[in-house]
């Protein structure tokens, strides 16, 4: 027997998830004659020879009364990684605990790129160049202009310098680092600092891998609905509904929504005037109504934004509770989340809260930050967590911090900051959805501009993305 290929490896993992038996005479003609897409919308268990002869003379009668879109033919194993969080009352212990769990974690994955000591063993070095790893405890300007940069570990604390004598992209870095962010840091022990000649992050690997799905599927990624606002943009969102049960979406599977489904009610001072339905509960009635439009074949995952109604605190929990429960095709993630597809292929979900914070205190994204959203997803992913800086979201301190980025994804997914992006970093597909929210007052007076009624949509089989608008 011929070894197999990985063509016909995939042929026939996709007939096994059409629950379709293939005799070698028949797996023979499928592959040569390319009837695979014909073969799974068969009603026949059993494909052999004879049944792909009468296949050829009735071929055109079936692609005339074909029903059945391309996303429904095929069958996906789907993984829904949820971080979830008990709500409990908080000790001192609790923060300890999330400090350490950070470091430890961020630690294994900077000790594949160098060879640290601990703090405690660094004036024993004698001037040799030594590495560190350490979370940022301070950072400040001197007199002089020099950059101080105080790290700590579970061993003790040490102040680092970079002078403004330093290469010009060292010291830029310097004016870019993070408090509490987990850095490794190489330099010279001397007069009791260690002058610092390199700065090391966690980062995604030059090798990571691009990964593909064997089928010809695609998924759409949309955010910041905001349905409740006044500004929510009703007639544009039904063109995406419009859009979504077309033939140009035959291919669709999944529906990804990061956040802000609704505007949901106290979230600032004199909400209500910018509402156009003020019960939170009724918000989320209309969005059920509006996302029931959207065929049942179609998963929608969804997830929750600082907007929504259960609270704004990270890890946030899912919109489970809410009237979307009743529509048969939803799926409930957590804030962030990850959904993995056929056990490989992974879609990272995070709002991005946090992403106001990373603009305003990196200075390299500060002008262009909201202009282009895929600046501060960069600097979550160079750091390997969702929000760096303590505070930046408001975390849930625990036993483990869950906004790290453990696993690398396929696909970042995040929103929040009203504007679209469909950018490659390091073979990661980078997202950030857009709107379907107006301008608002808010936005004008911070002469933001979003990009409402565009979103982006990927097919998983080629990895190519594109942008959607319905403006247009």
């Amino acid at each position: 027997m011929e070894e197999l290929t990985e063509e016909d490896k995939n042929i026939l993992k996709i007939l096994l998830k059409n629950k379709k038996i293939v005799t070698p005479e028949g797996f023979k003609i499928i592959k040569e004659k390319k009837l695979l897409d014909k073969v799974l919308v068969l009603d026949a268990t059993i494909i052999d020879e004879n049944i792909l002869k009468e296949l050829k003379e009735t071929e055109v009668i079936i692609e005339r009364n074909r029903k059945r879109k391309i996303s429904e033919e095929y069958e996906v194993d789907f993984r829904l990684e949820n971080a979830e969080v008990k709500h409990r009352e908080r000790k001192c212990s609790d923060f300890i605990s999330y400090f350490n769990s950070k470091f430890f974690l961020l630690q294994q994955m900077l000790i594949k790129r160098m060879n640290p000591i601990s703090i405690a063993n660094v004036e024993k070095t004698n001037n040799d160049e030594v590495s560190l790893i350490g979370m940022v405890y301070d950072i400040r300007t001197t007199g002089t202009g020099n950059r101080i940069i105080e790290i700590d570990d579970p061993t003790g604390k040490i102040s680092g310098m970079i002078t403004k004598n330093s290469n010009e992209e060292l010291f830029e870095e310097a004016n870019n680092i993070l408090l509490d962010e987990v850095i490794g840091v190489k330099g010279i022990f001397k007069k009791g600092y260690l002058f610092i000649n390199e700065i090391i992050r966690p980062d995604i690997p030059l090798t990571n891998e691009v990964k593909k799905l064997n089928i010809p599927i695609s998924c759409v990624f949309i955010s910041d609905l905001h349905v409740g606002s006044i500004d929510f943009l009703e007639d544009v969102f039904k063109k995406f509904i419009k859009w979504i049960n077309s033939k140009e979406a035959e291919k669709v599977k999944y529906i990804f929504i990061a956040g802000d489904l609704c505007d949901g009610v106290g979230i600032y001072l004199n909400q209500e005037k910018d509402l156009s339905i003020k019960n939170g509960e009724k918000q989320y009635e209309y969005l059920a109504e509006l996302l029931s439009k959207i065929p049942e074949h179609i998963k929608i995952v969804v997830q929750p934004g600082n907007h929504d109604i259960i609270g704004n605190q990270e890890p946030q929990q899912s919109l489970r509770d809410t009237p979307l429960s009743k529509l048969s095709n939803i799926i409930f993630g957590t804030n962030p989340c990850s959904v993995v597809l056929d056990n490989n292929f992974r879609i990272l979900m995070y709002h991005g809260y946090s992403y106001d914070d990373i603009i305003r205190e990196i200075p390299k994204i500060r002008q262009n930050g909201y202009k282009k959203p895929c600046l501060p997803m960069i600097e979550v992913l160079k750091r390997r967590h969702l929000a760096p800086s303590y505070g930046s979201s408001l975390v849930i301190p625990g036993q483990e911090d869950k906004l790290i980025i453990k696993e690398i994804p396929d696909i970042f997914h995040s929103g929040h900051l009203h504007t679209v992006c469909l950018e490659n970093y390091k073979n990661i597909l980078l997202i950030n959805s857009g709107t379907f929210q107006g301008r608002t007052k808010y936005q004008e007076m911070q002469g933001h501009i979003p990009h409402p009624g565009i979103f982006a949509c990927v097919d998983l089989q080629t990895r190519e993305g594109k942008l959607i608008n319905l403006n247009q």
